[in-house]
């Protein structure tokens, strides 16, 4: 298998993780901040943990050696499995029962969908050839400052998303509180603001198919999640007559443009990697 083909499935493997990783953190935080009793913590959370950590290890292992690839396609099919089943038992049979129809969830779906990619790159690439380098590859480094660019905004989008929603989040002015806006997205900013600037830093050097799987897995949640978000608002006004503040509206923009700005620089990061 070419090095590169190995070294975009690792990444991506890796991406996959942290939608995992993250959807588990968001389980931890909701299950504590809830009222007593409220809050169930069920076993597909636990599962959440184990596929973030293991597909994280498994990518960055794949990355390094072709031997890992058979552990990387079982690991990806159990993925594909656990995903489908959650999106048919926890939305498909639940939403068939409703009075009246809800927004639809995307992000298991697209992950499902995603996984199958993956799965589909990783049976068909012992089937291609590695090709020889050539001497001149000068014009990636123009794809790679791209990428540095892309992140150089999204890290600044980034700062001034976390501090807009800790400034708020810590405000008393209840009339603009957020609905749907968490102490998770401000981590979560501040933490994308810190992946930014590394990839930042590394492309005037070399890609990094580590930085370009996180950055990966974070476009996609951010991506989603503003998916999510904006079916919500539109049901919320249309059935509820909950209407959202402009800071709010605010943090949503913020929050796409900083899942574009790691979906292209992840995007420019793989055609730049030699």
């Amino acid at each position: 298998m070419p090095s590169k083909w190995r070294g975009i499935c690792g990444s991506l493997l890796i991406a996959l993780g942290i939608t995992q990783l993250y959807s588990f953190i968001s389980a931890v935080i909701g299950y504590f901040n809830a009222e007593e009793n409220s809050f169930v913590f069920v076993w597909n959370y636990w599962m959440l943990l184990f596929f973030g950590v293991g597909l994280f290890i498994i990518g960055f292992a794949f990355m390094r050696k072709e031997s890992f690839r058979l552990a990387s396609i079982i690991g990806v099919m159990c993925f594909v499995l656990f995903q489908g089943f959650s999106v048919y038992y926890y939305q498909l049979r639940i939403l068939s029962k409703l009075e009246y129809a809800q927004p639809f969830e995307w992000s298991g779906t697209l992950l499902c969908i995603l996984g199958l990619l993956v799965l589909i790159a990783l049976l068909i690439g012992p089937k291609f050839q590695a090709k020889e380098i050539q001497a001149d590859q000068a014009w990636k480094t123009k794809w790679r400052y791209a990428a540095g660019v892309f992140s150089l905004l999204g890290a600044v989008t980034s700062v001034f998303a976390a501090v807009t929603i800790f400034r708020q989040l810590h405000s008393d002015n209840i009339k603009e509180g957020y609905l749907f806006t968490t102490v998770l997205d401000g981590y979560f900013a501040c933490f994308m603001a810190v992946i930014f600037l590394l990839v930042v830093i590394f492309s005037w050097l070399k890609v990094s198919y580590l930085l370009v799987g996180i950055l990966m897995g974070a476009a996609f949640i951010l991506l989603t999640n503003y998916l999510s978000v904006t079916n919500w608002i539109d049901f919320a006004k249309e059935n509820l007559s909950i209407t959202f503040g402009s800071n709010e509206r605010e943090v949503f923009g913020m929050q796409f443009l900083m899942g574009a700005s790691a979906f292209l620089s992840s995007i420019f990061g793989y055609i730049a990697k030699k």
